[in-house]
């Protein structure tokens, strides 16, 4: 099972039963329908499924999908963005958003 990590719990997102998560691209990852291990840090969060996967570029960052993933503006966000992720070239580089939904109860 693949695992999403987490270092911090942006806008208290993890508490919802649905949330968002902005990713670098990366379709054999993020895929609608698969389901992951949600940790923060190095603890278990939860279990979720991938309702949908949309892919976009960081000049495509909106104040709409930032707030609810971040709790920041757009601008904040895309700096967040950057200094996360040094080496990448944003000219070129997508984004993924992957809305996920809480299992209930999971059985392995």
């Amino acid at each position: 099972m693949e695992t999403i990590n987490f270092s911090t719990n942006w806008n208290q997102k993890l508490t919802c039963n649905a949330f968002t998560t902005i990713r670098l691209h990366n379709p054999s990852k993020y895929q609608k329908g698969r389901t992951y291990e949600i940790r923060q840090k190095d603890s278990l969060v939860a279990y979720a499924t991938a309702v949908d996967v949309r892919s976009f570029t960081i000049d495509q960052l909106n104040e709409w999908r930032a707030l609810l993933d971040t709790g920041y503006s757009a601008a904040e966000t895309r700096g967040i963005l950057e200094k996360m992720y040094k080496k990448v070239d944003w000219a070129t580089q997508k984004l993924d958003v992957i809305l996920l939904l809480k299992v209930k109860k999971w059985r392995r």
